[in-house]
């Protein structure tokens, strides 16, 4: 699907989703989330892409994932929410491991998605009042710690260099 038909898929999704037409928005948004990661990969690749358009790109990944997984939890598709959140997180943790000069400048915008993403899980985890939820939430956790010191360390290797 090309980029500019899964926007405008994913508009479309939002509006059904604020009038409370759940079916068609997560239709909707199944496609968006099966083109959406193709499209943020070969932005990474793309030259051309400005750092405020791979921001837009990260933003939509994580308000249709978000979206998607609310949807899913309405339905009682409870592992079904985890997994769409998990994923979308996962992505995003291993961009930002990326050396690309793109991901550098959006390092703060990729951060703050994944964090939002991770902040989702925790909630989604803390509702379900169960233990193995928490268990799930504490592993997350501990792999955000790690990802996080994989990125200092790449970053050590890779210094940036700014130009005014």
């Amino acid at each position: 699907m090309e980029l500019q038909q899964c926007w405008v898929r994913y508009l479309k999704a939002e509006q059904l989703m604020e009038q409370g037409h759940w079916p068609e928005a997560h239709h909707l948004y199944s496609e968006v989330l099966n083109n959406l990661p193709a499209h943020i990969h070969l932005a990474l690749e793309d030259e051309n892409i400005k750092p405020c358009q791979f921001s837009c790109l990260l933003i939509a990944l994580r308000d249709a994932t978000v979206a998607q997984s609310s949807i899913l939890n309405r339905m009682g598709q409870y592992q079904n929410a985890f997994a769409i959140l998990n994923q979308s997180y996962a992505l995003l943790q291993f961009i930002s491991l990326e050396t690309n000069i793109l991901v550098q400048r959006t390092s703060s915008t990729l951060d703050k998605q994944s964090d939002d993403l991770l902040h989702y899980m925790g909630a989604f985890c803390i509702a379900q009042s169960d233990s193995q939820w928490m268990a799930e939430y504490e592993q997350l956790q501990k792999a955000h710690h790690y990802f996080a010191q994989l990125k200092v360390t790449s970053d050590s290797f890779h210094p940036t260099h700014l130009i005014n």
